[in-house]
């Protein structure tokens, strides 16, 4: 069935609050959160969420908390509001210990690990990726190609994919600039978005790249980090 777009979703919220109706309220503003992320329009889309995870809590259900902390969560990682981000997904991750979901897991323990990667914690990023190898397959797809694998948590893998195109331009800035640093931060970021996006194959040259410029620029907790994330790529 064909996603509504915001405009529809738009008009689909006025009449479920004409008519009273709570859940298809929530529902409606949720669609219309994840909908506006999408488009970009993060802004927007945490303020319709935090709507949304008011009425979750007014009326609790244990699946309906967790997705929507995991899509505040989500939003604010993209965001890179990276605290509030964290919040959230240890918030869904705790919710998510009254039932079963191991592809909801995946994706929540995946994105703690990239908000580790993004401040320079190795090791503590490497340990939550660990526990992601033991939920979901290296090799799945990511975003819309994962959905019947990931279900309602494929938005979180859509958002992988926008920040794989993020890096790979922002790795394309730094060459145009022949601005070393500026071309590492991105690529060593790149790797585990590799890593769990079905992209294992071209990860090499990435690693050797990563390696030459941390060397370069002496950047030892870099180059201590990469043999660390070889022996996690060499799991598969």
């Amino acid at each position: 069935m064909a996603e509504l777009s915001v405009a529809d979703l738009e008009e689909q919220l006025k009449t479920m609050r004409v008519r009273n109706d709570l859940h298809g309220e929530f529902l409606t503003l949720r669609s219309l959160g994840f909908a506006l992320q999408k488009n970009r329009q993060f802004t927007k889309a945490s303020a319709c969420l935090i709507k949304t995870l008011k009425l979750a809590k007014d009326n609790p259900n244990a699946r309906d908390l967790a997705l929507v902390h995991a899509g505040l969560g989500c939003v604010y990682w993209e965001m890179a509001q990276l605290k509030k981000a964290v919040t959230h997904f240890h918030s869904a991750l705790e919710v998510q210990k009254e039932f079963q979901d191991a592809p909801g897991r995946a994706g929540l323990l995946f994105l703690m690990g990239m908000s580790c990667w993004r401040k320079c914690q190795w090791d503590e990023g490497l340990a939550y990726f660990s526990q992601v190898q033991a939920l979901r397959p290296i090799d799945l797809p990511a975003g819309m190609n994962a959905s019947e694998e990931d279900g309602d948590y494929s938005f979180l893998w859509e958002a992988v994919e926008r920040g794989v195109a993020t890096l790979q331009n922002r790795v394309h800035l730094g060459r145009e600039q022949k601005d070393t640093l500026k071309i590492l931060q991105p690529l060593f970021a790149m790797i585990p978005l590799y890593l769990f996006t079905a992209r294992k194959n071209e990860i090499e040259p990435l690693l050797q790249e990563a390696a030459l410029l941390a060397r370069q620029l002496q950047k030892k907790d870099i180059e201590e980090a990469i043999p660390r994330l070889q022996t996690l790529i060499a799991r598969e």
